[in-house]
């Protein structure tokens, strides 16, 4: 009996091991036919050339000059020449396959794209005097239901990059201007508007948010996905004559460096704004729409909820005490999509209570609440004192306080009013409107 479990567990390692040693085998014959045709790595691509485009790499971003170029663009554009693989050699006169080249040059060497073959899987390119059947290995951005032209999609994909002007490849995303830029903390100050300070390290804001709220849970995601919109149209000579009207800064330090980025109009009767660097002596004429970064409010950092989230537990079936005036009742609230209630004693409207927790729980659309204002110790004896539907939903004690236009939830276990924009005049705030 031990002899034969000693055997199994032999017989076991050695069928393991042949697996790996076969699926390896398969990984590692797929990459050395995937370089052995694989006409240039990516990372050994060091100069690119077309048309009135010269443009080289240096310290991982690409530049024309004293230009720089897109990011985004290159990473297509690399993308797509790593992706050439090659099929054939091919003999006879080159004029032959190449009626309407598109030429590029890749460190040096010219390249010239041609005709699509016969069977239209491929196309010809020329390197220097030798011709070649290529092909783009990967997807094309663009769908078609027409198989056998996905080749010809993929090479036209190229190909109308290459015919690109210098001044259609140039960075716009002013970001990309400083790949060393220190996020530790960022200092945001506009005019007329109070100042803060995110430190994107410790996920704090500061000021801190109000008792019962919270920063947002990931505020370096939600900083970087408003940085990456900041657009420049082109930059422009430093002056300090730039500088007419202040609008805001934004000053980025670490330990080590800081950044300031200074946001000026042109002058009191335009639009058209500046974002000066002074310490590097750069300046940006920028796209005005792209300037949200600089104008938010700091509780646009904040998580707005009405239920605080250390609060909100999941749950299948849950209690939830409605009562105003001398009505009472206990309603059932049942997680599905949507939402389901029930109960014994009144009559319920679940299209309305749908609309209610969806402020309620901070769904769909109402994720976060317009603003969130402390609530005083007047508002709270004026409300108390006053009719309004009151719940009590995760050991929170809230109540709905209807104003023109806005409808309040107010938290009186936290001490916060959730303040939203309403103009439905037939939301449900009353115990009636929800229970019958």
């Amino acid at each position: 009996m031990k002899k034969n479990l000693i055997l199994f567990f032999v017989l076991i390692i050695l069928l393991v091991g042949t697996y790996l040693f076969q699926e390896q085998r398969t990984i590692n014959q797929k990459e050395e036919e995937r370089t052995r045709t694989q006409l240039i790595k990516d990372q050994d691509i060091s100069s690119l050339a077309w048309g009135m485009v010269e443009i080289q790499k240096k310290d991982a971003q690409w530049w024309m000059g004293d230009k720089l170029i897109s990011h985004n663009l290159m990473g297509q554009i690399l993308k797509k020449i790593s992706s050439l693989k090659f099929v054939k050699s091919v003999e006879g006169e080159k004029k032959n396959y190449f009626s309407n080249p598109i030429d590029l040059k890749v460190n040096g060497e010219q390249w010239s794209f041609g005709d699509m073959t016969l069977d239209r899987q491929g196309f010809y390119l020329a390197r220097g005097e030798k011709v070649i059947v290529a092909f783009i290995e990967g997807a094309s951005g663009e769908i078609t239901d027409d198989e056998s032209k996905l080749e010809e999609i993929k090479l036209e994909d190229l190909k109308s990059i290459l015919n690109k002007k210098p001044e259609e490849i140039y960075e716009t995303q002013l970001f990309r201007f400083y790949p060393r830029l220190p996020f530790g903390k960022v200092l945001i100050e506009a005019e007329g508007r109070p100042s803060y300070e995110l430190d994107l390290i410790q996920n704090k804001i500061n000021p801190a948010p109000i008792k019962g709220i919270a920063a947002h849970e990931n505020l370096k995601d939600k900083f970087n996905s408003l940085l990456t919109q900041v657009t420049l149209k082109k930059e422009v000579p430093y002056s300090e004559k730039l500088k007419k009207s202040f609008l805001g800064k934004i000053v980025f330090s670490d330990d080590k460096n800081q950044v300031t980025w200074e946001l000026w109009l042109s002058s009191s009767v335009s639009a058209d704004s500046y974002l000066i660097d002074s310490n590097s002596k750069r300046a940006w004429s920028m796209v005005g729409g792209t300037l949200k970064l600089f104008f938010l409010h700091f509780q646009d950092y904040w998580d707005k909820k009405i239920i605080p989230q250390e609060k909100f537990k999941s749950f299948t079936r849950m209690g939830v005490r409605f009562f105003q005036d001398n009505l009472k009742a206990s309603v059932t609230v049942i997680n599905r999509q949507p939402l389901d209630f029930e109960c014994s004693t009144f009559k319920v409207d679940t299209n309305k209570f749908n609309t209610l927790f969806m402020y309620l729980f901070n769904l769909a659309e109402k994720d976060q609440a317009d603003r969130i204002s402390q609530l005083s110790s007047s508002e709270k004896k004026q409300v108390l004192s006053e009719s309004h539907l009151r719940l009590e939903v995760f050991g929170e004690d809230l109540l709905l306080w209807r104003k023109a236009e806005e409808l309040i939830v107010v938290n009186l276990t936290q001490g916060f009013k959730a303040h939203f924009l309403l103009k439905d005049e037939s939301f449900p705030f009353t115990f009636r409107d929800v229970l019958k």
